[in-house]
């Protein structure tokens, strides 16, 4: 996953996700340039918005935009010699990571349940 120049995660237009596609954990994960079809509304297009820099997220469907961005991420990659994407990484770390799901599925389970109960 570390050596792809540009990682594409392709949703269609009207998706309405719940979770992550799997594949772009290990993509984050690798520090990967990820160019990510979604809608603003969906987990991948907050995600992008939340995170700047995490991935470069299009409009699904809009071949000219996906065209643009793709040349872009492109150009990047060429002139950062394959640099990983640092916000990619540190997202993974932060909030990717076994101990950071469990300690986050922890703190579900005690918020629906209560501590002691």
């Amino acid at each position: 996953m570390a050596l792809a120049d540009v990682h594409l995660v392709v949703q269609k237009k009207g998706v309405a996700d719940a979770v992550l596609p799997s594949k772009l954990t290990t993509i984050l994960s690798a520090g990967g340039t990820t160019l990510i079809t979604a809608e603003e509304n969906t987990e991948l297009g907050l995600l992008c918005e939340s995170y700047p820099g995490i991935a470069k997220c299009v409009a699904p469907e809009s071949l000219v935009d996906f065209v643009e961005a793709l040349e872009s991420l492109l150009i990047l990659v060429d002139v950062s010699k394959r640099k990983s994407n640092q916000v990619a990484w540190d997202y993974a770390e932060n909030n990717l990571a076994k101990e950071q799901v469990l300690r986050q599925f922890e703190e579900g389970l005690l918020s629906l349940y209560g501590a002691g109960d």
